[in-house]
């Protein structure tokens, strides 16, 4: 890549973030951004249609770097290991935390954990065909993800981060022991 685009690009970035986190994303004008990333507004629409596309970049770009974060090894059994995929998510989150805050906040939440909970059932689906089917399997996917995400949002800054994960997998290993 052209080291130029590479620098535009993060100049870009950069002061999305800025004003994404201090505006919504429906009062970011692409004017603000320009001046202060130093561009022209041709050289921003010549690498997003719209301050929409930006924003979906990033958010992609946010979540998938969050699951490659969350290690691959032994896919078709992660489910069996609750407790260590709740921990390895919310440490996730919290090294992420600055960039999820800014970009998914207020009703661009549900999102965040929505993408997250279907990027890792695409895995499990792959690793294992049979994870599909399972609605238990599904379900405890579910709770380990949307209940991670919640208290990470609701409670990381609010409670020492060790007891938090630990508590997490204590709670993820129980709802995987629960016999249905």
């Amino acid at each position: 890549m052209d080291i130029r685009i590479a620098r535009t690009d993060r100049a870009i970035e950069q002061a999305f973030m800025e004003l994404r986190e201090k505006n919504p994303l429906e009062k970011i004008k692409i004017k603000d951004l320009c001046a202060m990333a130093c561009i022209n507004k041709s050289t921003f629409y010549a690498h997003y249609e719209d301050i929409y596309a930006l924003a979906n970049a990033l958010e992609n770009k946010l979540i998938e770097s969050i699951l490659a974060s969350v290690p691959r090894a032994n896919d078709s059994v992660a489910l069996h290991q609750a407790e260590t995929l709740t921990r390895e998510l919310f440490h996730a989150f919290m090294q992420n935390q600055r960039a999820v805050n800014i970009l998914f906040s207020g009703s661009r939440q549900g999102i965040f954990a929505n993408s997250i909970e279907k990027g890792l059932r695409q895995r499990f689906e792959e690793a294992d065909p049979t994870f599909a089917a399972d609605l238990n399997r599904g379900i405890l996917l579910s709770f380990c993800v949307q209940g991670c995400f919640y208290a990470f949002a609701n409670n990381s800054s609010r409670m020492d981060e060790g007891k938090l994960v630990e508590l997490l997998g204590a709670i993820a290993k129980t709802a995987q022991s629960i016999e249905f």
